[in-house]
């Protein structure tokens, strides 16, 4: 027999406290000691034939203990969560209380239900639509860019490092090249060879690994390049291939690509304010253990991050002039809108009957082979070898509930268009729900 108590510690967050009668743990104690006079030889008695004393003594507490626990427990949580009625998340968390031949045993089972969401209507929600103008200096900027990618590098003249030049280099007893950038974080020889001269050699400082201060390390200019850019449009239309024939057909491709870019740049920055507002007017309570594992789980794949660029927490602290509870608390933010947007996604996926199909698996799949020039199943063999199939389907699940979304929510365009300088303006709607 089975009894138990229940206490909310939080909204969705139970302790039970389970009870499995005397008797059902003596009927336990028979069984197991039934299973290791089956199986053990006892000297003096044929196998399976010892006396129960005689058993009893060659078998350990510690062992019974732990085969009670393992034989009885797992069924006990079963029998209360269905009695319940409870749609559990994750695994319980388990609290031996009480186990002991010849008394109740005594469980304590910490779990976390499925958090109720109040959905929003969509067809209420009223969200701002953009558009994004091209600009003549927008097109002629994108040129100017096509005619530097179409650059040559050549060996410089005046021998003095640069902004922008590419730099050969030796660091130690490797060599490689650098493009030089003042403001790069990221490249400190990159910042280090600023207004070096060829063949000469200084040191340059390193951020520390492991926990260790910066380090100092030689670094010589073996060479140094410059990036040359024709200024002719007839050997710039060249570089670009047969289908322009004049700047003006370049310039009007240009215009195309721009306008179907700022297209895209508005439909996202729509579908963004949809999922924010849909999120801001939809109610649930998220369990803090779910937010304090999340906030674990984010912190750890910052730290791996840092630790990927050669930097310790503690020096990337000191370096943004941050402390770890601040930190912690961003995260905490971070978290608790991500876990929300995940909770409110199910809820607007079960109550719309959004899903997705193996067909409609197999299709994609037929366009990842057909996009990257290999078979289907060889595409499919590398999915389910990197554990990707499940996220395949979340991402076509999550596309079609966008979709779904924004076909129902009212548009309100704003009637001025905006340009890509003021659209870089423009603050990510997600900022606000984490700030």
């Amino acid at each position: 027999m089975v009894e138990f108590k229940k206490e909310e510690k939080e909204k969705h967050v139970f302790q039970y406290e389970i009870t499995i009668g005397e008797e059902a743990v003596q009927q336990a104690v028979e069984k197991i000691l039934q299973e290791v006079n089956r199986r053990t030889v006892v000297p003096g008695f044929r196998k399976g034939h010892a006396p129960r004393a005689i058993l009893r003594a060659h078998v350990s507490k510690e062992y019974l203990n732990e085969t009670l626990t393992k034989d009885l427990v797992p069924e006990a949580f079963k029998e209360v969560i269905g009695k319940e009625k409870l749609q559990v998340i994750g695994e319980p968390d388990l609290m031996l209380v009480q186990v002991e031949e010849g008394k109740p045993l005594i469980f304590q089972a910490t779990v976390i239900e499925q958090p109720t969401v109040t959905l929003a209507h969509p067809e209420e929600l009223e969200i701002r639509k953009y558009r994004v103008e091209v600009r003549e200096l927008d097109v002629e900027k994108e040129i100017d860019g096509l005619r530097s990618s179409k650059g040559t590098w050549n060996e410089k003249e005046n021998k003095i490092v640069e902004e922008g030049d590419l730099v050969k280099v030796k660091v130690e007893d490797e060599e490689f090249a650098v493009v030089a950038n003042p403001s790069d974080e990221k490249s400190p020889v990159g910042r280090g060879v600023m207004g070096m001269q060829l063949n000469e050699k200084k040191s340059v400082m390193f951020p520390g690994t492991d926990g260790k201060d910066e380090e100092e390390y030689p670094v010589t200019v073996l060479g140094i390049m410059v990036k040359e850019v024709s200024r002719s449009d007839e050997e710039f239309l060249k570089k670009m291939g047969e289908e322009y024939q004049t700047m003006d057909d370049l310039r009007k491709k240009v215009q195309e690509l721009l306008g179907s870019y700022a297209k895209d740049l508005a439909d996202l920055r729509f579908e963004k304010e949809a999922v924010v507002a849909l999120c801001r007017k939809s109610e649930v309570a998220i369990p803090s253990p779910i937010v304090n594992h999340e906030v674990t789980h984010q912190i750890d794949e910052f730290k791996e991050h840092l630790e990927k660029d050669g930097m310790t927490m503690e020096r990337y602290m000191e370096l943004t002039n941050s402390d770890f509870a601040a930190m912690e608390t961003n995260f905490r933010k971070l978290s608790e809108w991500n876990l929300k947007k995940i909770f409110v996604f199910q809820e607007y996926a079960e109550e719309n009957h959004i899903s997705v199909t193996d067909e409609e698996i197999f299709q994609e799949l037929d366009r990842m082979a057909e996009r990257s020039g290999k078979g289907l199943e060889e595409v499919r063999s590398i999915l389910k070898r990197n554990d990707k199939m499940d996220q395949m389907r979340e991402n076509q699940k999550n596309r079609k509930l966008l979709n779904d979304l924004v076909a129902k929510v009212k548009v309100k365009e704003v009637p001025e268009s905006i340009n890509f300088d003021q659209w870089k303006a423009l603050e990510d709607p997600e900022e606000e729900m984490v700030s």
